[in-house]
Formats: structure tokens, C-alpha cells, sequence
């Protein structure tokens, strides 16, 4: 229905995006890959998009980039995984991770995600791998960083995006309590990633 929306950014969060489009602005849902990438609120974006359709709601995701539109429709074309775990795959590790994790068929990695257990991985491994494997070599460029937070605002920040891909407050706090050197990380996209690890 739309291949992608270009228009003002004006909120941003981990987890997703309010885009302003001649007047409308639409919520999307995006993963930490998609958050690193996006400007400041209140410049223009461009994000590619996929609309999830059930019977009780239309929603919208966003991607900076056709290929992890791609790689998050690879992911929910597997049985078992559904929009929702496929963004949090694609917060858990890059897409370039992701593929390259897959393409040598690397089940430890994929199993460290959240939600993921050995079976899924297997899985995941098996269906995906040929279609991956023209993405498992590209160069991981680096995500661009954000700016760095104090402890209270990251933690507090680190906790919502944690509740928001559907977790408790309690097992978001716990989750968060079991980063390890957490002194290391700066910005809230590393918080989840190794908060994601624990739960």
C-alpha cells in the first residue's frame, strides 16, 4: 500500500516514530537500527515502510533502509515470527549482524536475542540462509550514536522502550539491573541491546 513516507520527523523514540506527511502524522513502529539513523526531531526523513494488517488493527513500520524492510519481511515470513519479535531481532543486532549470524549459521548469536530460543534459531537458520546470503557481506558501517544521557534519564528511557516491545516494568528493571558494564554505554539503543540479552 505505501512503499515508503517522506516528511518531517516530529517524536522519536527507540521503538518508534511519528512522521508528519502534508498534515498527517503517522505513528510507525521501528526497530534500534532505524532509531540510530534518524535525525534530530524536526528535520526531514525518509523511511521505507511495511503495513502489518489484522483483524483488529493497522500498523505501520519503518525502516531506514530497503534492506531492513527486507530482512524484518524475511523474518515474519518464518512461522513463529510475528512483527512484533521480528523488531525486536532487528534491536537485538543489526541487519548485517543478523544475516551474517545466519549465513554461517551461527546459533549462539541468534539465540542471545530475546525470545529467541535454540529451536526458533534453527529455524530461522534454515529458512532464511539462501535468502540471506547476499546481505552476510556487507561491511557493518557502524550505527551513529546518540547523544550521550545521564544515568537517570538513560535508565528511565532504557526501561520505557523495554515496556513498549511488550516486557513488564519488572522484568524491564531486572533486565536492566543485569547489564553488564553498564559504565560503557552511552546511548539508549546499547542499553536495550544488552538489556535484551538478559530477559
Amino acid at each position: 500500500m505505501y512503499d515508503y513516507l517522506f516528511g518531517i520527523l516530529t517524536r522519536k523514540q527507540p521503538t518508534e516514530a511519528v512522521l508528519e506527511v502534508n498534515g498527517v502524522g503517522y505513528l510507525l513502529k521501528i526497530s534500534l537500527s532505524t532509531s540510530q539513523a534518524l535525525p534530530e526531531e524536526g528535520n526531514p526523513i525518509k523511511l521505507f515502510t511495511h503495513l502489518h494488517v489484522r483483524e483488529d488493527l493497522l500498523q505501520l513500520y519503518g525502516f531506514s533502509t530497503v534492506g531492513e524492510r527486507e530482512m524484518f519481511r524475511g523474518l515474519i515470513s518464518v512461522s513463529g515470527i510475528g512483527p512484533k519479535l521480528a523488531q525486536t531481532v532487528l534491536s537485538g543486532l543489526s541487519p548485517e549482524k543478523f544475516a551474517r549470524a545466519v549465513c554461517l549459521e551461527d546459533e549462539k548469536t541468534i539465540s542471545s536475542i530475546s525470545g529467541i530460543g535454540k529451536k526458533t534459531a534453527q529455524r530461522l537458520i534454515v529458512e532464511l540462509k539462501d535468502k540471506l546470503s547476499a546481505v552476510a557481506s556487507i561491511t557493518d558501517t557502524g550505527a551513529k550514536k546518540t547523544p550521550e544521557f545521564k544515568d537517570d534519564t538513560l535508565k528511565s528511557e532504557t526501561i520505557m522502550a523495554l515496556i513498549s516491545l511488550g516486557y513488564s516494568k519488572n522484568q524491564a528493571e531486572k533486565a536492566f539491573e543485569k547489564i553488564p558494564d553498564i559504565d560503557s554505554l552511552k546511548t539508549v539503543e546499547d542499553m536495550i541491546r544488552q538489556a535484551l540479552k538478559s530477559i
